[in-house]
């Protein structure tokens, strides 16, 4: 479900619902907001504290799925949330957050959590208990502007803003520290893609932490001053001890685990670990396997590649474009005397170059300097020794033949997803998906579904499946929600300015979803609500063109009961389908 449009409509229809009667809490006091610097909760305990001052609840803090959950309305007014700017609907078990210009929207059930419009995956999910509604502290706090961290002797949860007011000297404190772990990674004036680049740090740097926010650190430059890194480049080491919410080791949310997820760095985050092409190349001083050879055999249409190296390795294949590129990854060797650029002259490949991507563990990048977008088949032997690869522009009758492509079916597992109308958007997604999945196999693509059953994948998860399997199309269904029932429509999302990465990318994923939206409009008959631009995870971790297709809304009647419809269901996946091979032949032809 993608709650944007829910949450700019919850934002701005507050009187309505209130004249519902389906939002707010009573409760004495008002925001505690102004000057706050300590809060404590304690589990098991009908009180809490703010600045020392004592405050009473009617529920209390208790631990599940390894996070301290405080009940809403306490939670929020201790974050300095007035009674005004909690706004809770009834119907949708969905609540909006409103603190100093930054507004955070959550559904019970749902791990997505919406800051400003942008969505934010967390680990666990608002609940319902004993008929209260509770929030996970560590991850609402962190995006009200504060930090939070677990003492497990005394079970308190201490919540404080997330940079210290500065002292005397202009030293705002520190936070422990973070290791660099790539190379030539940015630090940004500002949380976030959009701001300037003031320096660039390498691998095993140590910077000390002076804030955090959700997905970036604030941190002390080595040559003075302070900027802001993007917490997938870096790993927490040291003070503080025991941060976050999480009671027990290796539990979501304790730091000491936390290291880049399987399959990033990837291009389009903000590290330029040697730049995209791995140009940067280290001087080889530890002696690990490296490449032996690459023969490049110009085999009539096609373009046959033979990797070899002295000891095994794992391959990670990838496309770029503006200008087409095909990106090898080959991480356990360094590239040892193979030369750093080789002309190719195919018809396919241009040239080839080869860079020392990153050390700890080794990573050689291959990039094929293409003469326009290609198709590819790859084959790694048993003893991960040799990689043989086949480049070749496909003709127009074969324009889905050997096509990886990600089809994400939203949600799954203990995520539900919307709910409406006795339907739950994880069943509907699936089903759409099984049967793009299997369409797609008719026409000789090689369809990859994030998930085949009603089980949880994570939202990193679902495109480093799509990046390492070197998907060249990632489309995540899912089906929309509003709290207006009568709000309707197909919208197909792509990524936001917000979320960086590549403008090429952005712009081949604007053609792919209007290629895709267009044939649901024209299939399905529903209101064309267009292409539009969010923040999600999948879209910004992906490395290919990328869309988020929302089919139509479950808690409007009767789009409710047309989803329940098995030619309904057909008509949603035949026009996914045709909208991709439309984008194809358009790339193609």
């Amino acid at each position: 479900m993608k709650k944007g449009k829910f949450y700019r409509l919850l934002t701005t229809g507050a009187a309505a619902c209130l004249a519902a009667g389906l939002l707010f809490f009573s409760g004495p006091g008002s925001s505690q907001a102004a000057g706050v610097q300590k809060i404590v909760f304690k589990v098991g305990e009908k009180s809490y504290f703010v600045d020392e001052n004592a405050f009473s609840m009617d529920a209390s803090p208790f631990i599940s799925q390894g996070r301290t959950y405080v009940p809403l309305r306490y939670l929020a007014l201790a974050l300095g949330v007035s009674d005004r700017d909690i706004q809770w609907n009834n119907g949708t078990k969905s609540v909006l957050l409103a603190r100093n210009g930054v507004q955070v929207g959550l559904t019970v059930g749902s791990k997505i959590m919406l800051v400003n419009g942008q969505a934010m995956d967390m680990d666990v999910p608002p609940v319902i208990e004993n008929g209260r509604s509770y929030l996970p502290a560590r991850h609402v706090a962190e995006a009200l502007g504060y930090r939070v961290e677990w003492n497990a002797p005394a079970r308190t949860v201490l919540v404080q803003p997330a940079v210290p007011a500065e002292n005397g000297s202009g030293d705002t404190g520190a936070l422990g520290q973070v290791v660099v772990q790539g190379n030539l990674v940015n630090v940004r004036s500002g949380p976030g893609l959009q701001y300037e680049v003031l320096a660039q740090v390498n691998s095993g740097d140590r910077l000390t932490v002076l804030g955090k926010v959700p997905d970036w650190y604030k941190v002390q430059l080595p040559g003075g001053g302070t900027g802001w890194i993007v917490a997938w480049y870096v790993r927490e080491e040291g003070p503080p001890a025991g941060s976050g919410d999480s009671p027990v080791p290796g539990a979501p949310g304790d730091d000491t685990s936390r290291g880049m997820p399987e399959g990033r760095p990837q291009p389009g985050d903000d590290g330029g670990a040697g730049g995209e092409d791995g140009s940067q190349q280290p001087q080889e001083q530890e002696q690990g396997p490296a490449l032996s050879s690459i023969d490049v055999d110009p085999a009539g249409d096609v373009t046959r590649v033979e990797i070899t190296a002295e000891g095994a390795m794992t391959c990670n294949i990838f496309r770029l474009s503006s200008p087409e590129r095909l990106v090898v990854d080959l991480t356990g060797v360094r590239p040892g005397n193979i030369p750093l650029e080789t002309a190719v002259g195919t018809e396919a490949v241009n040239k080839l170059r080869v860079g020392w991507f990153s050390r700890d563990p080794d990573v050689t990048r291959l990039v094929f300097d293409l003469n326009g977008p290609v198709r590819y088949r790859s084959s790694l032997s048993a003893d991960g020794k040799t990689l043989v690869m086949e480049i070749y522009i496909p003709s127009s009758g074969d324009i889905l033949q050997d096509v990886v492509i990600a089809i994400d079916p939203g949600h799954g597992g203990p995520d539900p997803g919307a709910l409406g109308n006795g339907l739950r958007e994880k069943d509907i997604t699936l089903r759409i998906a099984r049967r793009v999945a299997s369409l797609l196999s008719e026409q000789g693509a090689r369809p990859l579904l994030t998930r085949d059953g009603d089980y949880e994948v994570g939202l990193y998860e679902r495109a480093d499946m799509a990046n390492r399997a070197g998907a060249e199309i990632f489309v995540s269904i899912h089906i929309n929600a509003n709290v207006n029932p009568s709000v309707q429509g197909t919208a197909t999302y792509i990524l936001s300015p917000a979320g960086g990465g590549d403008p090429g990318r952005r712009e081949e994923s604007r053609k792919l979803a209007g290629y895709i939206q267009a044939q649901l409009v024209k299939r399905l008959g529903l209101e064309n609500d267009g292409v539009l631009e969010a923040n999600f995870a999948v879209l910004r971790t992906s490395t290919m063109p990328a869309v988020l297709v929302e089919v139509a809304y479950i808690s409007n009647p009767g789009e409710a009961a047309l989803l329940t419809q098995d030619w309904f269901i057909e008509e949603a996946a035949q026009g996914i389908v045709q909208g991709i091979a439309d984008y194809l032949h358009q790339r193609w032809g």
